[in-house]
């Protein structure tokens, strides 16, 4: 080998490692090269980002493609498998479908956008078994109320009250306007107290004669005969004639504070009344209408005219103004928390925020919804007539898994573990109270 042939290869070699030491280093921080085509000069050479994944069960593959059309000479081409928890580094900038499966659970998939010398999270996500609901009950299509502590469900055309806990069941002589007690286990019905847990009634007919309706708050008794309502004081069983005008369309007791509805030659109104000092706080005017019903599965109060859609967020205890918010277009109410209530117009799924006083679309799909449902872990669930789907809602409500498909799904309720969900619909051709395991 000649001298020139040797000069020759040494500064070739010399060359090689410094280009080769180079790229070591710029991989080594973070750096790739795009080599893509038509070839961009500012974009050969790019910081890279990281995917910070995580699912509840862990465990789940990970795949995630590129949406953008991207290159690295230092980046394996196609799909990358991996197993949660992980942190994938080193990721060309640009957008990336990443996807989880797991055996027995539905797979979820999700579009995320990585950024140079940034980590992108996605680390909230669960996935939802895949089960076969049970039927617990059979009966019709029919609207089902659950208890406030979850432990009943009761089936207002079949008359029939549904232990959740042991699914044992048992026909009542109730009529279909019973009213929850606070504690969960026990109806208001007419006249009667009814204990589901040992079957115990109380009844007050001998006081106050055979009333419509009733409803007890502590140890006061607030019920309805024709048009009138009274409180009776089951302690010392003296009753109080509450002053009404015109037709009484509704009432809610909520502790100390009794809310109602009247309809007065056409004329509307709203009033709340002071249990406790007997007085008439105050009293708002509303549309001229005559279907209204009260919803209240947390601490905050809504009063639903089901006519015009429109729902009015109340102030509790004995305060004025009685309203705080006005919703219009809402026809399916769940509370997520004391601020925030997630509802449904139609087949739109909106977010209010009470401390903006503002709606946020969540989503707008192709049926109409009919109940919704809410996971602790910020997964909102809703049944609309053919299927049971749930939405991520910090993923901006884009991540919809379909659940499972049927016939006249609604009434849908989460147990407190979040675990099981119970809804009315059929299945082939059986219909009644199912449930189905989620986790």
């Amino acid at each position: 080998m000649t001298k020139k042939t040797r000069d020759w290869l040494f500064r070739l070699f010399a060359f090689l490692f410094v280009v080769i030491t180079i790229i070591l280093s710029l991989y080594a921080t973070g750096y790739r090269f795009n080599l893509s085509w038509p070839l961009r000069f500012d974009h050969v050479l790019l910081k890279t980002g990281t995917l910070a994944l995580d699912t509840n069960p862990k465990g789940a593959n990970v795949t995630i493609s590129s949406e953008t059309k991207i290159s690295s000479v230092f980046s394996l081409f196609g799909p990358t498998e991996q197993v949660t928890p992980i942190k994938i580094k080193n990721l060309l900038p640009g957008d990336y479908v990443v996807s989880f499966t797991l055996e027995n659970y539905w797979p979820y998939q999700k579009k995320l956008k990585v950024n140079p010398e940034q980590t992108t999270f996605l680390e909230d996500v669960i996935l939802f078994r895949k089960s076969l609901p049970l039927n617990i009950f059979s009966a019709g299509n029919q609207n089902i109320s659950y208890s406030p502590t979850g432990h009943y469900a009761w089936l207002s055309n079949d008359k029939t009250t549904i232990n959740l806990d042991t699914e044992q069941t048992s026909k009542t002589t109730v009529n279909s306007n019973i009213n929850w007690l606070d504690d969960g286990k026990q109806i208001s019905d007419g006249s009667k107290i009814i204990n589901l847990d040992n079957g115990a009634t109380t009844d007050y007919t001998n006081i106050i004669g055979a009333v419509q309706e009733s409803q007890l708050s502590g140890n006061l008794l607030v019920y309805l005969t024709k048009n009138s309502l009274s409180a009776l004081d089951t302690n010392t069983k003296a009753t109080t004639l509450i002053p009404t005008t015109g037709e009484v369309l509704t009432y809610k007791v909520s502790g100390n504070t009794l809310f109602i509805v009247t309809n007065d030659k056409n004329k509307t109104e709203i009033k709340n009344f002071d249990l406790k000092n007997k007085k008439l706080i105050s009293s708002t005017d509303l549309l001229n209408s005559n279907n209204f019903s009260f919803n209240a599965d947390s601490s905050n109060l809504i009063l639903s005219d089901n006519e015009h859609k429109i729902a009015y967020l109340l102030v509790t205890g004995n305060s004025s103004p009685i309203i705080k918010d006005i919703i219009r277009g809402a026809s399916v109410f769940k509370w997520l928390d004391n601020n925030k209530l997630a509802y449904a117009s139609e087949s739109e799924i909106y977010i209010y925020d009470l401390s903006q006083t503002k709606s946020y679309l969540i989503t707008r799909l192709s049926e109409k919804v009919n109940s919704l449902a809410w996971s602790s872990s910020n997964y909102l669930i809703y049944s609309t007539a053919k299927e049971i789907s749930t939405i991520n809602l910090t993923n901006d409500g884009n991540d919809i898994t379909v659940l499972w498909q049927g016939d006249n799904i609604s009434s849908l309720y989460l147990n407190k573990k979040t675990d099981v969900l119970y809804f009315s619909g059929s299945i082939g051709q059986q219909s009644g109270l199912y449930k189905m395991t989620l986790k």
